[in-house]
């Protein structure tokens, strides 16, 4: 145990008040953003000024500043990008949160001492997205979200290299991280741009809530996940209440301080500060079902603004102090002296002479508890800290000890209070080249299908003119050698935990030596597995492309090309695909996928209570697919996926048969037809609607 670091608390900022509140609780880091670029647009979060404010203040009790930027950012933002960059890097932030690959190399590039971390929007799930993730410039990974113990302990062992931050508190997504289209799709605003309307926690059309989880709590857990090594414990909450992160956050200090489980008492308070029918474990232990499923009532709002109260009156009286040791001397005929120390820095002090005593003379006893007396100050001490030195029937005014005392601390405080890195001060920013150059090879542009089911596939004629046909590599290993005849590349899934990469690598080895050496890959995780068997690999719409510089960034990992992000309209993706450095191409038909998700959807609406254990469950053998009826009566496909997880599809196809011009004149690479529900007839219908610039008789969306 002595060799296990013990991990840092990570809490949440999205006001400057929340900020306080995480110090007064104990934080070692604290992450919060700045007024752009970051996922909780919601959230009030930092101007300039706060950001300055906050850093010098978290500097000074040792706290460390985690900003993020983990939104996808599109070209024309990178200039207010780099700005805000170099701001974030002069006022001295510890380390940025990114996603975006273009985020990173211009960090990285820019401010090669920037600390970078992979957000959760990464969705790393195994060693080989650690590793991918490291080669970029990340020093640290957030673990998806969805990772079993198991899993983190997986990972720890076999790449000790990178430091591992997981979440153990607040809500969850029932999308996988960076994977969720779903409020673009349904009302324009983008989770993945900051926005999210969060509509899978609406009710479906039956009144139910099959898409909204509980929020974590991994507090049982602490003393379990101090052993594993992992860097830091994360608290999710950048838009709740100050007293929500000090409330939270001072549990969490306690367990980790005492390396303990929680109280009974420490467990109803976590849950009356905040909860949605209690809390789920479920991905961390691997119980995942029903019965992480739960919702925010009336009551439970209604006990946590009384709760809320409670914990405002304990932060009003809670203070964070930094320890001090001090030593006095006091001398006749001397100026009398005081050194105070803190956190390795000193600081020393000189007062009046002492005389003699004509009467009472100072007693060390009556020194240490004078000079102890810090209490409005941000430093404490116990009267055993300090040493004192006295000559013989010495005499001082007790004012003059107090005035050495506060020239004391007040030169202390300038002390702590300079900047971590002063050579930032002095940072220089040096005209970058745009890694974004127009000297791509001449590239042909071809239509490519992509099929969920063998069975859903029309014959060859109506597949002559696709360059290329895709299936999920489960999908081509269970098919017969007549689909695999026409097969020439497979689908890497979407989501591999660590436990499972093993399995996937073998299916891999199976597909190459069936022929296939295509493989698009929609993961950071499984990039290096496609890599490492000699695939031409193809960005998918999981890689969530929006600029050129990610583009670019993608394009040096080893992507031979790429799919656009379908959340872009269609002059942006003319403009991207004009400037990527590898061919960019685009969904011109199909239903999206807009959610992949862990627990299993398709069991909960096809049988509800009644459904077996997974493990027994052959409800998919015989049903391609399941429909989640949204409130407004929207119709969304779900099918089962690699180790039975679920994707959920858009409802609405994009079609766009009669308006390729704009797109046959572009400068857009592969022309990209996703077939999910359709049946095969249907398949080959919408293939000679494509060829004769047929309209649309139903509700469709558009680039």
């Amino acid at each position: 145990m002595s060799s296990i670091r013990r991990p840092a608390l990570l809490l949440p900022a999205g006001t400057p008040s929340a900020l306080d509140a995480a110090i007064k609780a104990g934080a070692d880091e604290i992450y919060f953003g700045a007024r752009s670029f970051n996922a909780r647009m919601g959230a009030d979060n930092f101007s300039p000024e706060e950001i300055l404010n906050a850093v010098q203040k978290c500097h000074f009790y040792g706290v460390k500043t985690n900003v993020t930027l983990n939104t996808s950012v599109h070209d024309r933002e990178y200039g207010d990008l780099l700005r805000l960059c170099e701001f974030l890097y002069r006022a001295d932030c510890d380390s940025i949160i990114c996603a975006d690959p273009g985020v990173c190399a211009l960090i990285r590039q820019t401010f090669p001492d920037f600390r970078l971390h992979a957000s959760t929007q990464c969705a790393g799930h195994n060693v080989s997205a650690a590793k991918t993730l490291k080669s970029m410039g990340y020093c640290r990974m957030v673990v998806a979200r969805e990772a079993s113990f198991e899993d983190i302990l997986l990972m720890r062992k076999e790449y000790p290299e990178m430091e591992y931050e997981i979440f153990v508190h607040g809500a969850l997504c029932v999308c996988h991280s960076g994977m969720c289209s779903l409020s673009a799709c349904m009302g324009g605003r983008s989770g993945n741009r900051g926005s999210c309307a969060q509509p899978c926690r609406l009710p479906d059309k039956n009144g139910n809530y099959p898409l909204s989880l509980k929020d974590l709590c991994l507090a049982s857990y602490i003393p379990e996940i101090i052993r594993s090594g992992v860097a830091a414990l994360k608290v999710e909450g950048r838009m709740k209440s100050p007293e929500y992160v000090f409330g939270v956050g001072s549990i969490y200090r306690a367990l980790l301080d005492e390396n303990r489980e929680p109280t009974q008492e420490e467990l109803t308070r976590l849950e009356r500060l905040f909860s949605r029918d209690g809390f789920t474990d479920g991905y961390f232990t691997k119980t995942v079902g029903r019965g992480m499923l739960g919702t925010r009532s009336e009551e439970s709002k209604a006990i946590t603004k009384d709760t809320e109260g409670t914990v405002a009156f304990e932060m009003k009286n809670a203070k964070r102090t930094l320890p001090v040791t001090m030593t006095a001397e006091f001398i006749p005929g001397t100026a009398c002296r005081l050194q105070m120390t803190c956190n390795g820095k000193s600081v020393t002090v000189y007062g009046s002479a002492p005389e003699i005593a004509r009467t009472a003379p100072l007693t060390a006893d009556g020194v240490r508890k004078n000079l102890s007396k810090l209490g409005a100050t941000p430093f404490s001490a116990n009267e055993e800290d300090v040493s004192v030195i006295l000559g013989d029937d010495v005499m001082l005014p007790v004012s003059a000890i107090n005035s050495l005392r506060r020239t004391a601390t007040d030169k202390l405080m300038n002390e702590i209070q300079t900047v971590y890195h002063p050579e930032r001060a002095d940072f220089e920013l040096s005209t970058r080249k745009d890694p974004c150059i127009n000297d791509k090879p001449t590239y042909h542009r071809v239509n490519v299908a992509h099929f969920t089911h063998a069975s859903r596939m029309p014959g060859r004629m109506a597949l002559s003119g696709f360059s290329h046909i895709f299936l999920p590599i489960e999908e081509y290993l269970k098919a017969d050698e007549s689909v695999r005849s026409v097969v020439d590349g497979v689908e890497f899934p979407s989501v591999v935990m660590q436990s499972e990469y093993d399995e996937l690598e073998e299916m891999a080895v199976r597909v190459k030596l069936a022929g296939i050496n295509r493989v698009t890959v929609s993961n950071i995780g499984s990039l290096n597995l496609a890599l490492k068997y000699g695939f031409t690999v193809h960005g998918g719409l999981g890689m969530n492309v929006q600029s050129a510089h990610a583009a670019k960034e993608l394009a040096v990992l080893g992507f031979n090309d790429l799919t656009v992000s379908y959340e872009l309209k269609l002059p942006a993706i003319k403009a991207l695909a004009e400037e990527s450095v590898i061919p960019a191409g685009v969904v011109i038909y199909g239903k999206i996928p807009v959610m992949t998700v862990e627990k299993c959807v398709i069991r909960d609406i096809a049988m509800g209570t009644k459904a077996p254990e997974i493990s027994r469950c052959t409800y998919c053998d015989e049903n391609d697919y399941t429909y989640l009826a949204d409130r407004r009566s929207a119709s969304l496909p779900v099918r089962r996926t690699f180790r039975h997880r679920n994707v959920i599809y858009n409802s609405i196809p994009i079609y766009m048969a009669d308006k390729m011009d704009g797109i046959i004149s572009s400068g857009i690479g592969d022309l990209h037809y996703y077939f999910t529900d359709e049946s095969a007839g249907e398949a080959a219908q919408i293939i000679e609607s494509y060829k004769n610039g047929s309209a649309h008789t139903k509700e469709v969306k558009r680039l």
